[in-house]
Order: structure tokens, then sequence, then C-alpha cells
């Protein structure tokens, strides 16, 4: 089972809503926490976590990663985001389950390497709310989900980037259209593979959004 950093509810209550925060290659939970002080005050019900990764990262030696990065080709992220998903999924499952909520009540936040992992997300737990994915991409499944994911999702990135490149960006929110799924895009002009003020006060505008709409769960008697 994944651990890490976690931040209980503002107004000391029970969890209505989870944010789970997914750091990217060679990183911890430790490096996104502190959005949970940045968006808590205005989501005062909602309880954050933000796990380590799968492994030990191989090239950072205090550091985790979802899955290694032999090279950047889709044969072998795919490989990589196969491997981790069972993990993350199980993760996010007890999660919800020992807090009595829906997957409509969850929101994932990833960065880079993290973004890639909550996009994989939307196919293994339908009715998915939200994703805000900073710095990173897409990468379609290989096989055809039985449901089509309704999830909200918001891509943030730097037209700096030297990690993930930034046309990729667009790529990525394409390929997500075509599979249906409305997409908002922020670009940063001159930030590099990181996340700055301005995207994380959009994030946690989008989160507030989201929130706030109608649970769209149909209860049958």
């Amino acid at each position: 089972m994944l651990s890490g950093s976690q931040r209980k509810t503002k107004s000391g209550s029970s969890p209505k809503k989870l944010v789970i925060l997914l750091h990217g290659y060679g990183a911890n939970g430790e490096n996104l926490i502190d959005l949970a002080q940045m968006w808590g005050e205005s989501l005062p019900d909602v309880e954050f976590h933000a796990p380590n990764a799968v492994e030990r990262c191989e090239s950072v030696p205090l550091g985790y990663q979802w899955f290694g990065i032999q090279d950047f080709s889709p044969f072998n992220m795919r490989q990589g985001l196969d491997k981790a998903t069972p993990f993350l999924k199980n993760y996010l499952e007890y999660l919800l389950r020992t807090r009595h909520l829906k997957s409509s009540d969850l929101a994932l936040v990833g960065f880079s390497q993290g973004t890639m992992m909550a996009l994989e997300m939307m196919f293994f737990l339908p009715g998915l709310a939200a994703i805000i994915g900073y710095s990173g991409v897409f990468y379609p499944p290989t096989s055809k989900s039985s449901f089509l994911p309704k999830t909200e999702i918001m891509l943030v990135h730097g037209t700096a980037d030297m990690v993930v490149p930034y046309p990729l960006m667009a790529q990525s929110s394409q390929q997500l259209q075509q599979l249906g799924l409305s997409v908002k895009t922020h670009t940063c002009p001159g930030l590099g593979h990181s996340i700055n003020l301005e995207g994380i006060s959009l994030g946690g505008q989008f989160l507030n959004q989201v929130f706030s709409q109608p649970d769209p769960t149909i209860y049958t008697t």
C-alpha cells in the first residue's frame, strides 16, 4: 500500500472530498503537500494526500518513481503505466472505501510523471471528478475502455519546459478531446518544468468549481 504525507480537513470534520497529489519522477509526496495549505482555506472539507510513488527512484537516491524511464517511447511509457496503475488504483479505492466516499468525490492533481498516472486513472475509476495535470503528457490507452470517462480536466504547462516539451500539452489535449472529454488548458509563458503561483491559483479555482457542481451519481430505490 502506498503511503506518504496527508492533511486533514481544515474544518476538522470528516472529509466530503479527497484531493490526491501525485509527484513527478525522482520526487516524493512532500514536494506537493504544500498545495494542501494553499488550497485548503477555500476547500475546508477536503482531505489531501500526497503518497510516495511505487518505487525508489533509479537515478535519485532519496526520490521515488511511478515507473522507470528507459526512454520516452510510447511503448516503454505504456509498459510503465501498466505496471504502476494497479498500485495507485488500489490505494485510491482504499481511501474512498475507508472514508465512505465515491469516485465523484475524488480529484487527482499530478506533476510530470504524476500527471501521466492521474490521466491513466480515468479509465480505472469511473466517475472520477477532476484531474489537474501540471507539466505532463497523456498516453492514450492501447485498448478501448468499457466506459467513457466524464472527468473534468485542466492541463497547465510552461513554454520553457525542457523536460516535457510544451507542445505536448496541445497534443495531449487533442487526444483527450478525441475521447469526448472536455479539457481546459493554460499556458505559462517562460515557465520551465515546474508549477508557478499562477498555475496554483488556477488549480484551486478549478477544484472549487468542480466540487461545487451537483453530484452526478444517479441513485435508485
